[in-house]
């Protein structure tokens, strides 16, 4: 693909946050009596307080400019046509993820029915107003995985769709997501050859428990720097309650999670497993080698160590020419822009970064 983006390369960018202008936006695909309970109740899933800059791609919600930022200055994009114009001509984008990010409260609702009703609602939303505008959309469908076999049959029903490439699982949720609980999920994602991907979202939100070992953070800064623990305790999970030997062809993806993290968490697996590995006996290779085969992180907040020529030794430490992909996290106040990430790499492995990495987790 040639590079009309200032980045040298071409780019898959695998975190666009998109949404619907309003709620009622979701009536034609849902049952009258969940019409009803949208309207009187929302979406039912409760969220967290912590409130970010109020920004999207740089400005702040009370002084958005016309056609600077998704009409009405929310966090999610909702124009197709302003993604289009903005991010993937903008920026030159190659093929784009969608997210949504309305969606990730939902699971966490008591009403199993109507997270299901919803979860299908928005994807059957998206697949009409969404893919089709744009050959670049790519689409992460939404599932409620707290309704494993639900779940497993709503991918079944959109699997075919060549354009969904992945489900999206928020971050907060009762059981770790490598728990044989989930294992319809698994199987219905290996069934075909779809990704799990996981996106920090409703830590401490109604069933969910708290979001830290402490309890509640105070600020939305505190928050944000606890989110690598969200994804660590999800990877762990993963590898060993031994999902990966059950499903060799399966690929993890942990949208929005940063990567500083990555190097020493994983040396720290490997050198626990070597000491503990009776207990686990299922988990038959070291960890760090089901994170290089199966697990795949974004770049998304990008992590900027000083001297900025320590990046390339964090993301050779992660080996991050298999497992880093770039993401925009469009359009969040703290975006990335591809022309300036990456810039002092060597080609080969920006081509990983920005491309092939990507295309290979969820090209299927």
């Amino acid at each position: 693909m040639s590079d009309t983006n200032g980045a040298g390369v071409a780019v898959f960018d695998t975190d666009i946050h998109h949404s619907y202008r309003k709620t009622a936006d979701l009536n034609p695909y849902l049952p009258k009596i969940y019409q009803e309970k949208l309207a009187d109740y929302g979406m039912g899933g409760g969220g967290i307080s912590y409130a970010n800059n109020g920004g999207v791609k740089g400005f702040r919600a009370d002084a958005l400019e016309d056609g600077k930022a998704p009409p009405g200055g929310g966090v999610n994009a909702v124009d197709p046509e302003q993604v289009r114009q903005q991010l993937l001509d903008g920026c030159g984008i190659g093929l784009g993820l969608l997210t949504g990010g309305a969606m990730y409260g939902v699971p966490s609702g008591t009403d199993l029915d109507y997270a299901n009703a919803l979860c299908r609602a928005f994807n059957d939303f998206t697949i009409e107003h969404w893919l089709p505008t744009d050959r670049r959309f790519r689409f992460a469908m939404a599932v409620n995985a707290q309704d494993p076999e639900a779940a497993a049959r709503e991918i079944d029903r959109l699997a075919d769709h060549k354009e969904v490439v992945a489900i999206l699982l928020p971050c907060g949720a009762p059981k770790a997501y490598g728990h044989r609980f989930y294992r319809p999920i698994h199987e219905a994602c290996a069934r075909h050859g779809l990704a799990i991907a996981l996106h920090f979202g409703a830590e401490g939100a109604a069933t969910n428990p708290a979001p830290t070992a402490a309890g509640y953070p105070t600020y939305y800064i505190q928050a944000r720097l606890a989110r690598p623990s969200f994804y660590q305790a999800h990877l762990a999970s993963f590898i060993f309650e031994g999902v990966f030997e059950s499903f060799p062809t399966l690929k993890v993806a942990l949208l929005e999670a940063g990567f500083a993290w990555v190097p020493p968490y994983v040396w720290r697996m490997d050198s626990d497993w070597k000491g503990l590995r009776h207990q686990t006996p299922w988990v038959k290779r070291l960890p760090s080698e089901y994170v290089w085969a199966h697990i795949r992180f974004a770049s998304q907040p990008m992590d900027e160590p000083e001297p900025p020529s320590d990046l390339l030794n964090l993301v050779r430490w992660m080996g991050g020419e298999r497992t880093l992909m770039f993401a925009t996290d469009y359009p969040h106040w703290d975006w990335d822009d591809p022309a300036q990430s990456f810039k002092a790499f060597p080609p080969a492995l920006r081509r990983r970064i920005f491309w092939e990495n990507a295309v290979e987790t969820f090209g299927r």
